[in-house]
Order: structure tokens, then C-alpha cells, then sequence
């Protein structure tokens, strides 16, 4: 194929330049690969770098994702707004790059919390722009294919880095906190190439697609990886500033509510885990690295059987089955922090039982996803989305800011028990509401379509 050859736009006169083969997406690799080196690197740099405690890591953890969420509403707006994608996607990546850079001089827990606020809000111009460029730069018939690699290498980008991370760490890192703000300049200059490589090889699209065209009302990003803070997630539909579509259905916002209630109560286990290796189990930074490595890697094995698992056990029965596991693994890490402290396996049970966590997570993402699809009416599925990707923001705010004065106060047996019982309410209520999902859908649209009578 040829780089000046040029595919039509069905029903328009508008034409997108075809580009040859995925040389395009080389910055979202490079971008990826410097998210999954920094995704570890909180914990370790709060507690080993600045001798910090576990209610800090909670902090800073809840001030980074409060950053992000008005961010990600302001960088999608102004992207709509000026009708460009490009010039927020280079943003977000040499932003990145100088922001990572603060790191030199950080030595003290407000540094460090600024550094990420602005790290934050920067980074978050590429998120809401990254999938709709590519949807505008391609055909439409290709959106499956394309959307199919673009998330394959970031999958190889994430894992990537991680496991550079896990190598460094194994190299040179180990009883060396000093090391740790070299991993995020590396990470930075990383995010260099990434800005680079795109200013390079991504075009301006000549087409715009509305996030509320009824093109993209079936079109979602799933959030494959839970912990997003770190890395570019994939996201199409944000929050608009206008009043767009008819108000949220009741049932759309209680299933949000539930989702947003259980992500709080995940984060409950996620946020302080980390610590708890390293504090209580005396884990090595090499084994944190490796403990969100396999968590990784079990989530993308997990995505790839996920979708076929849901179509064939109908999505109350497939999200059963991965919240309630997940209560059985919060479970039993509440057992492991207090009965197994001393057990000459209880870091690699450790380690399992977070690589367990992710595994489960691609079965509920995607269970939410198509469930907040048919619980909102046609004209507002991307507004339930977007609404949807906020709130599981504001459930990690939340979580950070009690997860660390529980686990300072209580110890890590309890705040694991408090969120193993969190997980498991909401689980039952959620659980319950899916079951009564498809009634409500009936009856909500004959209410709605019901002609008036005179």
C-alpha cells in the first residue's frame, strides 16, 4: 500500500490518509511503556525514598486520582471545543516528560504530591483524545482491527515496562531507595520519545466524530487495567460541560453508584497492599515490581477469554463469579496479614493473590460496561460512560483517603476484613439489581414510548 493512497469516508466527501501499517502507534508504545515503569513506583518511593508511612501513600494516592478527574473533564472539553486531537495528545506526552523531571528535586511529601498533581493534570490531555484519533484517522469498517492492535501494543507496552522495572530494580535497585527517582527521569525520557514519535508519525484527522455521535453509542473504551493513574487508559467519552441528551435514567445512575461503591472498596485492598510487603512481609522492591507485573499479565489473559466467558454465561452469572472470587481473595489476605506474617511462603501467597485480583477485574470492567450500555437509553450511552469513568475516579479518591488511616490505626488484617465486607455488599447489591436489570429496561421503555391519552 502506498502512504499517499487514501480511503474514502462512507456517506462523505471527507477522505482519511490511509497510513501504512501501525507505525502510528509507536508513541502509544513508548507512552505505555513509561506508564507501566512508574505504575509501582508510589509506594515504593513514599515509603523508601521519603520513610513515609502507609497513611501517606493513601494521601498522595487520593490527590493524584482528585488531579485526574477534573482534568480528564477539562482536556476532553477543550478538545471538542477546538475541533483538535493532535496538539492535546503532544501535550500530554511532553508534559509528562518535564513534569517526571520534578522528581530531581522532590524530597519531601509535598514536593512529591505536587510533582504528581502536575504529572496528573498534564498526562491527562493525551487520555481523552488518544482513541478518537485513531477512530479519525481510520475508516470505519477497520475500527474493530485497528482498536484490536492499538490496545495489543499497549498491553506490550505496559507489561514492557514493568518488566524493565523489575530487571532495573534487580540490577541495581535493591536495598538502593536512591534508585528509585532514577526510574522516573528514565520514565520520562521515555514519554520524550513517545512525544516525538507522535509529533513525527500522527496526523492531524481531516474528519471529526462526535463523542455523542450515534456512531460511537456502542464504541467503549474498557478499562482492561485497574489501576489507570499512571498510564494513558483509553477513553472516549468524558463528562461534557454542555447539556447534552436527556437526564441519566434513575437505573443508569443507581448501577453507577454500585460500580463507583465497589471500586472504593477494591482500592481499599489495592492502595495500602503494596506497603504491606513492604513493611510487614519485608518484600523486595524487585518483588513489588513483580506482584504488578503478574497482576498485569493475568488481567490481559484474563480480557482475551472474558468476552466469550460473558456471551456464554449471561453477564449476572459471569459477574457473580468474578466479585465474589474477589471476595474470597480479600478474604483470605486478611487471613495472610494475620495468621501467615511469618510463613516462609507468604510473599509469593502475596503475590498470587494480587495476580488473582487482576485476573478477575476484565470480567467485571466488561460486565459493567455492557450493563451501563443497556441500562442508558440510546441517545445517552456515551453520557452514562463518561459518567461511569468519573465516578470509579471518585471511588479511588475516597478509598485513598481511608485506606491509610485505617491501615495505620488498625493494622492491615482489618483494613483488609473492612474491605473484603465492602466488596462483599456491594456485590450483593449489585448483583441483586443485575438480576432485576432486564425488567426494568421493559418496563422503563414502555412507560417511556407509552402515548399519552386524552
Amino acid at each position: 500500500m502506498s502512504e499517499n493512497k487514501e480511503d474514502p469516508v462512507p456517506g462523505g466527501e471527507q477522505k482519511v490518509p490511509a497510513i501504512k501499517g501501525y507505525a502510528w502507534f509507536t508513541s502509544y508504545l513508548f507512552s505505555n511503556v513509561s506508564g507501566g515503569l512508574t505504575s509501582p513506583l508510589l509506594p515504593l518511593f513514599v515509603v523508601l525514598y521519603l520513610h513515609a508511612s502507609v497513611i501517606e501513600v493513601g494521601t498522595i494516592s487520593s490527590i493524584a486520582s482528585a488531579a485526574s478527574v477534573p482534568a480528564l473533564i477539562f482536556w476532553g472539553n477543550l478538545s471538542d471545543s477546538i475541533g483538535k486531537r493532535k496538539i492535546f495528545l503532544l501535550i500530554g506526552f511532553f508534559g509528562s516528560f518535564l513534569s517526571l523531571l520534578l522528581i530531581l528535586i522532590v524530597n519531601t511529601i509535598g514536593m512529591y504530591a505536587l510533582t504528581l498533581v502536575v504529572f496528573q493534570v498534564l498526562a491527562m490531555a493525551s487520555t481523552p483524545v488518544a482513541t478518537l484519533l485513531i477512530l479519525e484517522s481510520t475508516v470505519e469498517k477497520r475500527w474493530p482491527n485497528v482498536m484490536s492492535n492499538f490496545n495489543t501494543v499497549s498491553y506490550v507496552g505496559l507489561v514492557a515496562g514493568l518488566g524493565i522495572g523489575t530487571v532495573m530494580l534487580n540490577l541495581y535497585g535493591n536495598a538502593n531507595s536512591h534508585f528509585l527517582p532514577e526510574l522516573y527521569v528514565i520514565s520520562a525520557f521515555i514519554y520524550l520519545l513517545a512525544g516525538i514519535s507522535a509529533w513525527i508519525l500522527l496526523p492531524e484527522p481531516r474528519k471529526r466524530i462526535s463523542r455523542n455521535s450515534p456512531k460511537l453509542s456502542r464504541t467503549f473504551s474498557i478499562r482492561t487495567v485497574e489501576r489507570v493513574r499512571y498510564f494513558p487508559s483509553n477513553v472516549i467519552h468524558t463528562v461534557s460541560l454542555k447539556k447534552v441528551g436527556k437526564k441519566l435514567a434513575k437505573r443508569t445512575k443507581l448501577y453507577i453508584f454500585y460500580t463507583c461503591f465497589l471500586m472504593f472498596g477494591f482500592q481499599l485492598f489495592f492502595i495500602p497492599f503494596p506497603v504491606f510487603m513492604l513493611n510487614v512481609l519485608h518484600a523486595t522492591e524487585t518483588e513489588v515490581f513483580i506482584m504488578y507485573l503478574l497482576n498485569n499479565v493475568a488481567s490481559a489473559i484474563a480480557f482475551r477469554i472474558s468476552g466469550r466467558t460473558i456471551n456464554r454465561m449471561g453477564v449476572s452469572r459471569a459477574l457473580s463469579m468474578a466479585l465474589f472470587s474477589r471476595v474470597g481473595i480479600l478474604g483470605f489476605s486478611t487471613f495472610l496479614a494475620v495468621l501467615l506474617i511469618g510463613f516462609r511462603f507468604s510473599i509469593p501467597l502475596a503475590i498470587l493473590s494480587y495476580a488473582l485480583m487482576g485476573f478477575f477485574w476484565s470480567f467485571i470492567s466488561i460486565s459493567w460496561v455492557t450493563s451501563i450500555s443497556k441500562l442508558a437509553i440510546p441517545e445517552n450511552r456515551g453520557k452514562a460512560i463518561g459518567y461511569y469513568n468519573s465516578f470509579l475516579g471518585v471511588g479511588q479518591i475516597g478509598s485513598g483517603v481511608v485506606s491509610g488511616y485505617v491501615a495505620y490505626s488498625f493494622g492491615y488484617g482489618i483494613e483488609f476484613l473492612i474491605a473484603s465486607l465492602a466488596v462483599l455488599m456491594g456485590g450483593v447489591m449489585l448483583v441483586r439489581f443485575q438480576l432485576k436489570m432486564n425488567d426494568m429496561i421493559v418496563a422503563d421503555d414502555v412507560k417511556r414510548t407509552r402515548l399519552p391519552s386524552y
